[in-house]
């Protein structure tokens, strides 16, 4: 299995970018089969996947529109199969957010709300079925804790959720963000609570992905707390932490890249250029090249390549010393 999506052919100039959408070839054709309403070939697709690149194609499948049209159809003809109830799932909970939309609750219209509440109802009944048939199935805990934040239940069965998944997957990055993200303080968590859980995941979890946690609670905490916009990360413990995390991940000696790695390229590669750490953003920078340019953190490729060059000038300027 390809890791990465094949090298594109550039029509134009060497810098010729844009925002990333699948991050390998499989994904792609998982949403095409999805949008074909093929489930055969899409769980031929899932099925293959080893628990990394699982973790990521689940994920497509829930943000394929039009899946929970026929969905059902599969979970019938294959009642003892968790992967189309798997999906169901996670599915619904996408679509239970389109129709709450992203804004804050005061911004929700009235009659979104009892849209919202059933699409989280239907999607904890589907995973709860899934599991019933494959107890160790990672990725319906996974979308389990989302619901228990989503549905605000009690910090206690939160971690009862996160807690299992770790069993089966000690390192599983998108279960460690959906935990970080319950733990905030707009979920009722705190600031303390959620730095301390990033920082012992991270210590917890060498030579993988999680380590992107520390990267995401500053990134938080600059938002939420206003926190001097961009000049946060240039703080010495910030940036300082900043770097550490990425010797804690893909630049650790055991760290194996995936098909996950180019989401913490992007994400590092902001918080280093910010923290003035300029040659070592470089190199991921030149990791990322013109086909990993992902939405996040950037949001438009102007600002990837602002921030891209920005970084590039001050290294090669020869006052440019390492922080």
């Amino acid at each position: 299995m390809r890791f990465f999506k094949k090298k594109q052919e550039l029509s134009g100039g060497a810098d010729e970018l844009a925002i990333g959408g699948f991050l390998d070839d499989e994904s792609e054709l998982l949403s095409e089969a999805l949008l074909d309403r093929e489930w055969g070939a899409a769980r031929r697709i899932l099925a293959a996947a080893d628990k990394e690149h699982f973790m990521y194609y689940v994920e497509v499948a829930a943000t394929t529109r039009g899946v929970e049209e026929w969905i059902d159809g599969p979970i019938r003809a294959q009642p003892d199969d968790p992967l189309p109830l798997l999906i169901g799932g996670a599915r619904a909970i996408s679509w239970a957010g389109e129709a709450r939309g992203d804004g804050r609750a005061s911004t929700v219209p009235k009659e979104a709300w009892p849209v919202w509440f059933q699409r989280l109802e239907l999607a904890e009944n589907l995973l709860d079925q899934a599991l019933d048939r494959h107890p160790a199935l990672a990725e319906a805990w996974h979308y389990k804790i989302s619901l228990s934040r989503n549905c605000q239940l009690p910090a206690e069965e939160r971690w009862r959720r996160f807690n299992r998944l770790i069993e089966i997957d000690p390192s599983h990055l998108f279960g460690h963000e959906t935990m970080l993200d319950s733990l905030l303080p707009k979920w009722g968590g705190s600031w303390d609570e959620a730095f301390r859980f990033a920082r012992e995941r991270t210590a917890a979890c060498p030579a993988t992905n999680v380590p992107l946690l520390i990267i995401k609670v500053h990134r938080n905490f600059r938002w939420e707390s206003e926190n001097g916009e961009t000049r946060y990360y240039q703080r010495p413990d910030v940036a300082s932490e900043t770097y550490d995390a990425a010797e804690q991940s893909f630049w650790h000696d055991d760290y194996e890249t995936t098909t996950l790695t180019p989401i913490l390229w992007n994400h590092f590669a902001f918080a280093l250029t910010h923290g003035r750490y300029f040659r070592q953003a470089c190199t991921l920078y030149d990791a990322i090249g013109s086909d990993f340019v992902r939405k996040e953190p950037w949001q438009t490729v102007e600002r990837y390549r602002n921030m891209r060059d920005w970084a590039r000038e001050e290294a090669a300027d020869p006052r440019y010393h390492d922080e």
